[in-house]
């Protein structure tokens, strides 16, 4: 089972690296905008997303996130770049940015609201379908205030 799972895996990567150049027609040329949800990533839990790619091999991201409840509430808003190594519909990539962070807390005896901000850097991989579909999986290096912290996130979206 080892060994036809292997062998499967081999002969999928030989073909699509030294497949006709159809079918490596890149997506991110036709289908330059995406929107998407990335789950854990750069805004802590979960975000929205959408990137406008402003060449073929770079990308710009803004996000949005809200967490709260009564008394309390917090909103990341990422906003970043994304750099790809290929020009394929599966690449890896390089990501950074920064992510402000807003909140308001008007329960108990003080009332308290500011803002801060991280940055974040990471490399991920990315498919992107000739259809739309959209995958991503990025390991951010969040930091701030001389601090670093590794979070991964998952991203499903929608290339048009």
């Amino acid at each position: 089972m080892l060994r036809t799972t292997v062998v499967a895996l081999i002969t999928f990567i030989g073909l699509s690296t030294f497949a006709h150049k159809s079918v490596h027609a890149q997506s991110r040329t036709t289908l330059k905008n995406d929107f998407g949800i990335e789950l854990l990533g750069k805004a802590a839990i979960y975000s929205f997303s959408y990137q406008r790619m402003v060449t073929p091999s770079v990308g710009l991201e803004v996000g949005l996130s809200a967490l709260g409840g009564t008394g309390a509430g917090v909103v990341f808003l990422p906003i970043g770049a994304r750099y790809y190594v290929i020009s394929k519909n599966f690449s890896p990539y390089l990501t950074a940015g920064v992510t402000p962070v807003f909140g308001t807390i008007d329960a108990g005896p003080d009332d308290l609201s500011g803002w801060t901000r991280y940055g974040y850097v990471g490399p991920g991989f990315e498919f992107r379908s000739p259809g739309g579909f959209l995958f991503r999986g990025t390991l951010y290096a969040l930091f701030a205030d001389g601090g670093l912290f590794f979070w991964p996130g998952l991203n499903v979206g929608f290339a048009f």
